[in-house]
This record gives structure tokens, sequence and C-alpha cells, in this order.
């Protein structure tokens, strides 16, 4: 039985790339039922091998359709359309990432799904908002674009520098999140009355609220800019940043003034109290005007140090925020990310335990993980349309072989191999 805050939710997950699956995703790590409405992909037909692991492109569909169910059906039939009408009359969210012509070309834009199901939240991601940028509804928006246009680049880089974009695909997650946070209370709201909605989500607005300094001070002040950009080093709290150590790097935060401020403690630290009243380190701005004096200073101190070990306890005793720069090796074999049980094994048929990233959540009550391996195209075409549309095996077959539906090789032996049968071909 189904687990999770989100047990008894189906979602119909009609989304490509990064974005949409992962919003899908986080509710899937929360209980939901997710169907990943698919449409046949020859190069597909073998998502998970020990060759594509390694590869840049061949776990982020792993990583964001983990625990998934796969539909796999050509939308371009009329059969096709009418199993998904029939799928979207049982369903409780419809999460899509499209240009708006997509849906509208399949009936599955929100006035039609509303007919279908008064009840239905639907979750319509892009890059610039329905309406588009300049009102080109078409005008394509990837994750880098989005952090430019939204302002997150601008303030991304060293002070007098050029703008600097963020990896990570931030972008494309911080969107999902939002999006999942969106749906998740347009379900509380129906529950209350019964009423299901349209969301509208756009990366340039998802990302532009996540800038809490900026973009509120020109708000604020009527368009006056702040001249804000955070590189290596803070521009307007300092010392914040990066710092070389003498194993690698530690990143700190020692604003203030006076001896009970941070800095002051950190002045402690160094031994240097003489620097707490000194009048060109007086302040956070003076010390902004003279930040490589600063940097060298605090560098110089912590190559005195043992180890980086040894300086963390230092600046943690002194109550100082502080912590290591850590690659994402270094984060796979940490010991505090292994305590937390950040990192999760799932099984997968074709290549054995797989790492995966766990959901950063920890409900007492209702745990969130990835709850199984991400799907074959067209895996679950069976058990979908058994469970929630009374399909017979027979069936199913025969709009296989109609091409109504695909099952791909990956996917058939899977299916072949948890019914205990041996698939062949």
């Amino acid at each position: 039985m189904a687990t999770g805050l989100l047990a008894g939710v189906t979602v119909l997950d009609f989304t490509a790339a990064f974005v949409g699956p992962f919003c899908s995703r986080i509710m899937a790590d929360m209980g939901a039922e997710v169907i990943k409405i698919e449409r046949p992909v020859a190069d597909q037909d073998e998502r998970f091998t020990p060759e594509s692991l390694p590869t840049r492109n061949g776990v982020p569909y792993l990583h964001l359709n983990g625990g998934k169910k796969s539909l796999c059906v050509d939308l371009k039939t009329e059969a096709g359309r009418e199993i998904v009408h029939a799928l979207v009359k049982r369903a409780d969210v419809f999460v899509e990432n499209y240009t708006p012509h997509v849906v509208r070309s399949y009936g599955l834009d929100y006035p039609n799904l509303r007919k279908l199901n008064p009840g239905i939240i639907m979750c319509s991601m892009t890059g610039y908002g329905q309406e588009g940028f300049a009102h080109n509804p078409e005008h394509v928006c990837t994750d880098p674009v989005a952090q430019a246009v939204s302002g997150l680049n601008w303030i991304t880089g060293e002070r007098d520098g050029a703008p600097y974009t963020i990896g990570g695909g931030i972008g494309d997650t911080v969107t999902g999140m939002t999006g999942a946070m969106a749906v998740g209370y347009a379900l509380f709201h129906r529950q209350r009355t019964g009423e299901g909605q349209y969301i509208d989500l756009s990366m340039i607005d998802s990302l532009l609220f996540l800038d809490s300094l900026a973009m509120p001070h020109v708000a604020a002040n009527h368009g006056v800019p702040l001249h804000y950009r955070n590189g290596e080093q803070n521009t307007y709290t300092f010392p914040m940043g990066i710092l070389k150590a003498r194993e690698g790097y530690i990143s700190l935060q020692a604003p203030g003034q006076g001896p009970n401020s941070a800095w002051g403690r950190l002045c402690e630290c160094m031994g240097r109290e003489d620097l707490i009243a000194d009048p060109r380190y007086l302040t956070d701005d003076d010390r902004v005007e003279r930040r490589d004096e600063i940097v060298g200073i605090i560098e110089a101190w912590l190559q005195t140090l043992p180890d980086d070990e040894a300086a963390l306890l230092v600046l943690a005793e002194a109550r100082i925020s502080s912590g290591p720069v850590l690659s994402q090796e270094e984060i796979w074999r940490h010991s505090h990310y292994n305590a937390r049980g950040t990192f999760q094994e799932i099984e997968y048929p074709e290549v054995g335990p797989v790492g995966v990233v766990s959901p950063p959540y920890r409900f007492s009550a209702t745990p969130a993980a990835v709850s199984g391996p991400a799907p074959q195209l067209g895996e679950h075409n069976y058990e979908v349309l058994a469970e929630h549309l009374a399909y017979s095996p027979a069936d199913v077959t025969a709009l296989i072989d109609a091409g109504v539906l695909y099952e791909s090789p990956g996917a058939r032996r899977r299916r072949m191999v948890g019914s205990g049968r041996e698939a062949s071909g």
C-alpha cells in the first residue's frame, strides 16, 4: 500500500526535459502515483545500460523519473487521445511543460481537461509563461536563458565583471519545486472546496522570486538600482565568501562591527584584535573597499592551522558561519550526508544497484523517498490501463499491435521478468 503525503493522488505527467519531470518527481517521492504519458521515441528503447550511466546524458532521466510509471501512447491517433482523456477523468493532477500549442493540439489544454474533470489541477510550466515573451507564446526559453531574463545572472559574478550563469540546472529545479509546491496548495484548496484550478508557472517568475535581496530593493525603491553582485566574495557584507585554506577552500560569513560581532570574533580567532577598531576595517562597507587586504589576512591565518578540519573547528567554536567547499565526489563520501540519508540505492534490473539523491524533506510521520527505478518506455502500459480503465491484457496487446501504444524492448524485458516469464527477442 502506498505511503506518503500524496498517497492516493494520481498525477498525469506530460513532461519532457528537466523542469516538468522534476516537478512530478517530487510528487512521486511524496507517494503519488505518477503516470508518465510518453510518446514513441526510437532512441529510448534501452534507457539504462552500463555504458550510459557514466555519460553526461545517461543519468538525468534516471534522476528525474524514479518511481514513476510509463504509458507510451501515440497521441496522433484518435484512440491514443481517447485513452489519455479517459485517464484525465480519473486523475487528480496534470503536469506539463510544453509550449501552449502542443497541449491544445491533443485536446489537453485546461478548458478541455476541466470539461472532462472539473476537479483536476493542471500545472503548466514554461520559460516565459503562457503569454510568452513579448506576447510570443512559441518563444523558447531554457534554463540559462531564464537565469538571464530573471536577473539572476545579473547578481552573480565578480563585482566589476560580466554576469555569470549558475550551474546545476537551477532554473529548471527551482521552477519544478515551485510547481510541486503550488500543486500541493491547490490540492489542499480542492480538499476544502472541491474546486480544481489551473496554474500558469514560468521559469523567469520562479527565479525572480528566488532573489530576496536585489529585486526587492529595486521594487521597494521604485526602480532605483542596487549595485549588488556576488562572485568569489560578497559585495554587501564582508568577509563573506570563499577563502583558500591549507588543504582546500572554506566558505565563511563574518559581518558586523565591534568585538561582539562575527567580525570581532573572527579577529579574536586570528589573534588580530587590533583590526576590530581599525578605522580602515571598521564596518562591512569599509572592508568591502579593502577586500583584497582582508582576504589576504584571513587566508594567511588559515595557512597557519594544521588542516582545514582544525580551521572549521576554531570557527565553529567561535560561532562563525562556516563550512568546507565540497565537490560532488566529496559530498558522496562525506559522513554528514551519509548520516542524514541523503543518498539511496535503487535496484535497476539492467545495471544493478544505482545511487540516487534522496528528497531533502525529513518528515516524522510520512517519509519521502525515491520509491523505485525510472521506467523503461511503455513499461506500465498493461498495469496502468488495467488498474485505471479495466483493459484486459488482450486489449493492451491489440493496441500495441495497432501502433496506438508502444512497448520498448527494455520495457518488455522488465515486464516479463516481473511476471516470472523470460523475455525473448
